[in-house]
């Protein structure tokens, strides 16, 4: 069951933002389902900051359907989108208007506004996503519809996106929906990318963005630019391209620059989509995203010593090509909501002049070589993939049923190892997600999910896993203010393709294993592994929401069990004995009142394996970060002019592994102003860590002992962004 947010269609209270991706509107005793058509370029639109419309309209709709009465409301927002209530579990709604005002430039920008979420890295490249204290491969991720499946290397991020092209992103905090993809032990997250609709204004049939944006911190440019047109009255492409180059590495608060940190990133966009006759929608989109550049061997760390692989400087690229179908049937049919999606989704990592240890085992004096000769070396996994699903209401109730299908090869790119077998992991998965009102102040959904994985190594064995993950969340209303939520659901990840770093392992390369044998604790000391198998997530969540007039509020106490969670040696594959256990609550609070609206947040987690805290170590599983609050607020100035603030503070966290250093507390501040006098041009400032406070996010690779510092790098300091973009 998925944490409870501030507010859907049913009165859950988003945190922040409302999601804008359709709408469902009574006309003439009809229902119809509207596809995407985004938001009006109209400068009246941020005349109320989109948080206070998205409370007013969770406050006045009814259960079931959001209708935007308003007239103001309609031009605030083009579409709102129905949510069923298994999709009750909206942790976080980014919309690309919030994006642009913070001129978010990477996945901290993103989401680092909701307190259950940290971002930890310090450089971009090197970013990771932690949701209640678990790292996001753990989470189903998507980015328009495509999963990106590839964990490439454990000491960078592994989600890629360029966020001028994001109309929205949603997490989901904790097992849940049946319906919200295989793997997705933590929950989920989605990217929606835009497409022509969502630029064009109402009348247009073309049109073009430019942009360009600057960075005082690493002296970075970026230049945006999109065009857009329809090709008949309902079909429409839009091509986009995007180019970001620092001059400098970024400075972090002390005033010192941070290594081997200059940014090269570029994104290239081109999607055709729209209705195609009535009631039949198609989108076709490929997109292609490399960052390239310097960058330290481990790129979440600075220059250190190892006798097995020296954290040197090296020239790296990363790279993520998507090929997207998409078709929708929507006829005048309370049964038949029909989608379909099928991708092709390439993740890879290449690296040039790492050193490696000489011989192995190492030995002193820990001799190096570079056993690629110069050229570059790497690997990625590519996903092919199938989603087809319907959506059917009888009356109050609502079915969501569906197939799933994908297949992930990993594989290298290596002049040296030779003679390596691929990878092969294939799912097959069956499900039904039911939203049922059992009375009018009682609601029930419920589903079930059946994943069956076939997993075949480098070395030819073969693990075969299946599994059902029942899910069910009982809400009710309390009083017309207050609803209080219990719930339970189950997920099933089976063996699937590994880290693909430790495929190539240089000293070793191509022999990666899956063991097979007995449990073992002298392995790994202090823990216990076994055979790998398939991992199990437990999760059980109360929350409340409570509405009253311009204020909402909603909480949530979690307690989450993953059970046979993976460890990787140097050569080895195995599963955990001992359990990760989560445990922990969060609290939302907003309110609006004319042209001020006002956001807090507060959220605990403690990620713990067989009862010690998750560490720095504990990469592919997560780690532990203290009490976090977050603080926002934003102001209409004008009709033109918005203005915001948004703080986070985060507590010392004392709970950690015997022998590790304490991580220490910070407090963070962004300032931002948006001028919009017409609706064309756009004109933007932020300033992020106003006070150039020197901090290591506690999500950023920490310390192995209590005697160093952190091994990770720390976060920019202050930081001035300018942007300026123009329609035409």
């Amino acid at each position: 069951m998925y944490a409870s947010s501030i507010f859907n269609y049913s009165g859950w209270v988003q945190p922040f933002w409302v999601i804008t991706m359709h709408y469902e509107q009574e006309m003439n005793g009809e229902s119809q389902l509207k596809r995407v058509s985004g938001l009006m370029h109209d400068p009246i639109r941020r005349r109320r900051s989109f948080l206070g419309v998205s409370i007013l309209l969770a406050l006045l709709a009814p259960h079931g359907v959001v209708l935007a009465q308003d007239a103001d409301a309609v031009k605030m927002l083009d579409v709102v989108r129905v949510l069923g209530q298994a999709e009750e579990g909206f942790n976080v709604a980014v919309t690309d208007d919030m994006i642009e005002a913070r001129q978010a430039s990477d996945l901290e920008d993103l989401l680092g506004h909701d307190p259950s979420i940290t971002v930890g890295g310090g450089a971009p490249v090197a970013q990771k996503i932690y949701v209640r204290g678990l790292e996001d491969t753990l989470l189903n991720v998507t980015i328009d519809g495509a999963t990106q499946a590839g964990y490439l290397y454990h000491h960078q991020g592994r989600v890629n996106v360029e966020p001028e092209l994001i109309k929205n992103v949603v997490v989901k905090a904790g097992a849940g929906n049946a319906a919200d993809g295989a793997g997705a032990l933590g929950g989920a997250i989605h990217f929606e990318l835009k497409d022509a609709a969502d630029m064009l204004a109402p009348g247009e049939t073309s049109g073009a963005l430019v942009k360009g944006g600057f960075s005082s911190n690493n002296s970075a440019w970026k230049k945006h630019a999109s065009a857009y047109g329809l090709l008949s009255d309902d079909f429409g492409v839009l091509v986009s391209g995007t180019h970001l180059k620092s001059t400098k590495d970024y400075k972090a608060g002390d005033g010192n620059r941070v290594p081997e940190t200059q940014q090269l990133q570029q994104d290239f966009l081109l999607k055709l989509s729209g209705n195609l006759a009535d009631d039949h929608y198609v989108s076709l989109s490929y997109e292609d995203y490399l960052d390239k550049g310097r960058r330290y061997s481990r790129a979440n760390m600075g220059a250190l010593f190892h006798p097995i692989y020296p954290n040197l400087p090296v020239d790296q690229k990363t790279e993520r090509k998507s090929w997207i179908g998409k078709y929708g049937y929507n006829p005048n049919s309370d049964l038949v909501d029909l989608s379909a999606t099928l991708y092709h989704n390439d993740s890879k990592i290449q690296k040039r002049g790492d050193l490696w240890a000489a011989a192995w085992p190492p030995v002193p004096p820990f001799p190096t070589t570079d056993y690629y000769g110069g050229d570059y070396h790497g690997g990625g996994v590519k996903s092919l993939g199938f989603d087809l699903r319907n959506i059917s209401r009888l009356g109050a109730h609502q079915f969501e049923y569906g197939y799933e299908y994908r297949t992930d090869t990993a594989y290298l790119v290596n002049p040296v190892v030779v003679g390596f077998n691929d990878e092969e992991t294939d799912i097959h998965a069956l499900f039904l997600q039911a939203d049922l009102r059992l009375l009018d102040d009682l609601r029930l959904s419920t589903g079930l999910r059946y994943d069956n994985y076939d997993y075949t190594d480098n070395n030819g064995l073969n693990i075969s896993d299946s599994g059902v993950s029942p899910n069910a969340t009982l809400s009710f209303d309390v009083t017309d203010a207050l609803e209080l939520s219990v719930g339970y659901a189950r997920a099933f990840k089976g063996v699937s393709s590994p880290e693909v770093f430790f495929l190539e392992f240089p000293p070793t390369g191509g022999t990666l294993t899956s063991y097979t044998g007995p449990n073992s604790t002298a392995v790994l000391p202090g823990f216990t592994v076994g055979a790998l198998q398939a991992e199990e997530s437990d999760n059980v969540e109360l929350g409340f929401k409570y509405e009253a007039g311009d204020f909402a509020a909603s909480g949530e106490l979690y307690q989450q069990t993953i059970k046979h969670a993976q460890y990787t040696s140097s050569t080895t594959r195995y599963s955990y004995v001992d359990e990760v256990k989560v445990k922990g609550y969060a609290l939302r609070l907003a309110y609006y009142m004319d042209d001020l609206s006002i956001n807090a947040g507060v959220a605990h987690s403690k990620p713990e394996l067989n009862g010690q805290p998750l560490s720095s170590g504990d990469m592919g599983l997560g780690t532990a970060y203290g009490r976090s609050w977050t603080l926002g607020l934003e102001y209409d100035y004008s009709p033109s002019i918005v203005l915001g603030w948004d703080a986070r503070f985060v507590e010392r966290l004392t709970d950690v592994q015997a022998g590790q250093a304490e991580k220490a507390g910070y407090g963070v501040h962004d300032l931002f102003a948006q001028w919009q006098p017409n609706d064309q041009l756009s004109v933007g400032i932020a300033i992020n860590n106003l006070f150039d406070k020197f901090y290591y996010d506690q999500g950023t690779f920490y310390s192995r002992d209590s005697t160093s510092d952190p091994y990770g790098l720390p976060e920019p300091g202050r930081n001035f962004r300018l942007y300026a973009s123009y329609r035409f």
